[in-house]
């Protein structure tokens, strides 16, 4: 027979690898940040993308009056795509972070909020097809799709996607619904819709859409981007973007990611260089987020 503290460590050891891996599985947006519909790649030519992002999130708050903690992290993708004609491309995409993983509330009230410490985390392959029209530079409004294949690898990062709270189902003040859905195979969609306005403004809407394909979760996540180009070489303005829960429901506000940047972009000796700096505004996404990227075409 097993001693009270044999029982103890057996039980605590039992917890501790349910815990690990719970925070393994649990997902945490890694996208950097990019409005779609604004520079694919010339025609005939591929281009190297490598993009960077910094932003913080807060892991969902846990049961008995725990506390939110900030999830900050160094996000990253690195993208490779080709263009046989003006209105079409295709690019693999391979996005990163380093951060720390969100806490599923199931085990808030065991593990008193306790997360897991910063580590390197893979999020996989993504297919990436844009189909946008050719000419949109000479029209007053341009239209086109996106369509994202997203292969996240076991144990690692997946899509910020909501799924029901089971866990906090008819307690007082839980969440209907939390970002713990662990798909490996997801789909997004997003219709692009650009509009070219006078004095070289310009306004670019996409309706991103995902879907897991082997897995419950959705998210519905609009981005827009309103710019003006001063030059042949700058572009400034503002972008800003949203995940406003799941498909078919819009969250409250205070559970919802918002976030605003102003951003440049530049050209120079064949490179083209983008940086944009932001600040969440809701509770669920409050704080600095920084993004930037460089590019090239071959």
């Amino acid at each position: 027979m097993l001693s009270a503290d044999q029982t103890w460590a057996r039980c605590a050891r039992r917890w501790s690898s349910a815990i690990a891996a719970a925070a393994l599985l649990s997902p945490f947006a890694v996208v950097a940040e990019e409005i779609q519909g604004n520079d694919p790649a010339s025609p005939g030519h591929f281009q190297v993308e490598q993009r960077f992002g910094y932003l913080t999130t807060f892991n969902p708050q846990q049961q008995n009056g725990g506390r939110r903690v900030p999830q900050r992290a160094v996000t990253g993708e690195t993208e490779i795509g080709y263009s046989p004609t003006e209105w079409y491309e295709i690019a693999l995409t391979s996005p990163y972070a380093f951060a720390r993983t969100n806490v599923p509330m199931a085990l808030g009230n065991v593990m008193d909020n306790g997360v897991p410490g910063y580590s390197f985390q893979s999020g996989g392959v993504t297919i990436r097809q844009t189909f946008i029209q050719g000419d949109r530079l000479e029209r007053t409004v341009f239209l086109g799709l996106v369509s994202r294949t997203i292969l996240a690898p076991q144990g690692g990062l997946t899509p910020d996607l909501w799924v029901a709270n089971k866990a906090g189902a008819g307690q007082p003040g839980a969440p209907r619904f939390v970002q713990e859905a662990m798909p490996r195979v997801a789909q997004m969609f997003t219709p692009i819709v650009g509009v070219n306005l006078p004095d070289d403004y310009q306004l670019i809407f996409n309706a991103n859409m995902t879907l897991g394909i082997d897995g419950a979760g959705s998210a519905f996540e609009p981005s827009i981007r309103f710019v003006k180009r001063l030059s042949d070489r700058w572009t400034v303005g503002i972008e800003h973007f949203a995940n406003l829960g799941p498909i078919g429901h819009v969250l409250p506000w205070h559970q919802q990611m918002q976030t605003l940047y102003a951003v440049a972009d530049t050209k120079f000796k064949g490179f083209e260089l983008s940086f944009g700096v932001g600040y969440g505004l809701t509770n669920a996404s409050r704080g600095l987020a920084i993004k930037t990227s460089i590019g090239k075409d071959f």
